[in-house]
């Protein structure tokens, strides 16, 4: 009996450790966590591994296994929980399980648990791209998911980069990443930003792998160079490749740009006789290919709107041009495939472009021939000049492509071949906002004023969208936009875009109490009402990354204040000016006469890539600039 007793909890013994081997992970126990790891991080990556298999140019399975230590409520978003897939793309292994601080498991993810629906984004009008999710709500931090995939592709157009780093506040205990190729299909490598960091690479017959650990959450520090440019990337490309069941071949851009265009564009600029005729009666008194290109630009912006359709070999084929003369809409693609189609039939040359847009300035790969970009424009040369087209806005100026697509390499999609191209770089001079005002003090404090800016080049598109918007909406803007006067009154605002000069011209009236302060007898005030630098630059004290300044300015402004009866001014402030390799900048006031004065201020901001240690001279610039801005002057009473 006693022996049946003993085996029972032996038995017992052995079913809870398999019970507790199974269910929890002491690996994954936050105290074990590395300090190194958790400063400055909101996650740690504890382990990704990445094995890409090339079965054949049609097919490439992706197996993925990342562990991730989620550290505090911002570091959720880095726990990977979804899955995209698409009709040429299945999903064949999908699980998770999130573990508490201590390793132990309290939620297991298998394939069957997760949510299925379409990414539709809001604007998109059909699509076939869709998720695998779930949704975890933390209990407590840290803790940890442990996330795995294997996904088939049908496609080897578009090769899983490498990103070990993949933000700010993320650090990295242990990431691979491997490329297996049993068929030795020719691989290209592109790998970046190696040096500093401590990067294993094996290397074998058509295939490679990469492996790195411990390294450190980096900290974000302002007017610094894109993250992808600071840390380690590798991308990998087939020479033979196919998208979606079409077969391609591609060293070099040219090759690359000739397979692209003979699959993704070429014969779907087809439109109706009727169509063509409209065409031509719009542009018969043109004088010129370039107005010609403007009128039926205009005609695209009127009669089309954007909605974006994720259809059609991977969602890089444009629709037919017809299709979207029929129907009024189109995606990117469709609308620059159309604009393009359009100048076909008048005889303009025009090529189909692609380009990564975004406010901050990416460059296709221009030694790295590969399917990039995340959206297309088009190209329209005029004998010396490049005109760039947004074929997406119903708002924008002919000719104007603002920061959303500015000074960056793109590919230009031409029969013969890619070739790449930089689009538009607008220099500082050409990026003006003058400002004149006529202001009224009082001597109870307040002032009126009526205040006229006119924007140009990059300053117009920071200030065009606010005609768009409702008139209670526009007030609220501008009393943000001078938050620094306090008690605001936007009594009226005439606002004019003039999209053929590239101009916007902002008239605004405004009162305000108590803008000026009594000492006594005196009033002091602030004669600079309208254009102040309200940033404050950050103070580093071992600045790791370079000073980039992406896009230069001028300022020009110009108020005639005047004074309130009884009151004249104390003393006239010298002129002061400031000139460095970051910019210039002139304040200076004027007396007129013993009642009115005029004030004059003056900035510009070059562009540039300055090394750290220049940061701290543009940032006192910055300091000087904010602190003269705010300068003040006295009145005193007579």
């Amino acid at each position: 009996m006693q022996k049946k007793i003993q085996l029972l909890l032996v038995a017992v013994f052995l079913c809870t450790f398999i019970r507790i081997s199974a269910q929890d992970d002491l690996s994954l126990q936050a105290v074990i966590l590395d300090s190194v790891l958790t400063e400055n991080a909101n996650a740690i990556v504890r382990s990704e591994a990445v094995e890409i298999q090339i079965n054949s140019v049609n097919s490439v399975t992706v197996k993925n296994k990342r562990v991730v230590t989620v550290l505090n409520k911002y570091g959720n978003g880095y726990a990977d929980s979804r899955e995209y897939y698409d009709p040429s793309t299945k999903i064949k292994k999908l699980e998770a399980i999130v573990y508490n601080s201590f390793g132990k498991e309290i939620k297991k993810y298998k394939k069957k648990d997760f949510m299925d629906r379409s990414t539709y984004d809001g604007y998109s009008l059909i699509g076939d791209n869709r998720m695998l999710y779930f949704e975890h709500t933390p209990i407590g931090y840290p803790y940890t998911l442990v996330y795995e995939s294997e996904v088939e592709h049908k496609s080897s157009a578009f090769m899983k980069p490498w990103f070990p780093v993949v933000d700010y506040h993320i650090s990295v205990e242990n990431s691979s990443y491997k490329i297996v190729n049993p068929n030795k299909i020719p691989l290209r490598y592109n790998e970046k930003k190696f040096d500093g960091y401590p990067v294993q690479i094996d290397r074998g017959d058509q295939e490679v792998s990469y492996v790195i650990s411990k390294v450190p959450a980096l900290e974000p520090e302002q007017k610094s160079p894109a993250l992808k440019k600071l840390v380690p990337n590798a991308w990998v490309a087939l020479k033979d490749f196919s998208l979606v069941d079409i077969k391609g071949s591609a060293v070099d851009w040219k090759s690359m740009g000739k397979w692209q265009y003979d699959n993704l564009v070429s014969g779907r600029d087809q439109l109706s006789a009727e169509t063509v005729q409209k065409i031509t009666t719009l542009v018969a008194d043109a004088t010129s290919n370039k107005e010609k290109a403007k009128r039926i630009y205009e005609y695209v912006q009127d009669k089309t709107r954007y909605i974006s359709v994720q259809l059609g070999i991977g969602g890089w084929m444009p629709m037919q041009a017809q299709d979207v003369d029929r129907l009024g809409y189109g995606d990117c693609k469709a609308l620059t495939n159309y604009t393009k189609a359009l100048l076909d039939s008048q005889d303009i040359e025009s090529y189909y472009t692609v380009v990564y847009a975004g406010k901050g300035k990416i460059d296709i790969d221009s030694e790295f021939a590969s399917m990039q970009g995340n959206h297309a424009i088009l190209n329209v040369p005029n004998g010396e000049e490049d005109i760039w087209l947004e074929c997406t806005s119903q708002t924008a100026p002919f000719n104007f492509i603002g920061n959303f697509t500015d000074d960056r390499n793109v590919l230009v999609i031409k029969p013969e071949g890619g070739e790449i191209k930089r689009t538009k770089k607008y220099a500082p001079e050409e990026n003006i906002m003058t400002t004149t005002a006529t202001i009224t003090l009082k001597a109870d404090k307040s002032i009126e004023a009526e205040v006229t800016s006119v924007s140009k080049g990059l300053q117009y598109n920071k200030r065009y969208f606010i005609k768009q918007k409702p008139v209670k909406d526009q007030k609220l803007y501008y009393k943000e936009y001078w938050d620094y006067v306090n008690n605001l009154d936007v009594v009226s605002i005439k606002l004019n875009d003039d999209k053929n000069e590239i101009s916007y011209t902002e008239k605004i009236k405004v009162s305000a109490t108590s803008y000026m302060t009594k000492a006594g007898s005196r009033l002091l005030v602030i004669p600079n009402m309208f254009n102040r630098v309200k940033r404050r630059m950050p103070k580093y004290e071992d600045r790791k990354t370079a000073l980039v300044v992406p896009r230069g300015y001028v300022h020009t402004d110009e108020y005639i204040i005047n004074i309130p009866e009884g009151y004249t001014l104390n003393s006239v402030p010298e002129k002061k000016e400031l000139e460095t390799i970051f910019g210039n900048y002139t304040y200076e006031l004027e007396k007129l006469s013993e009642s009115q004065l005029k004030f004059k201020r003056f900035l510009k901001m070059n562009d540039g890539t300055y090394p750290k240690e220049q940061y701290e001279e543009y940032r006192e610039f910055m300091s000087r600039v904010r602190t003269m801005d705010k300068s003040k002057i006295v009145l005193k009473q007579q």
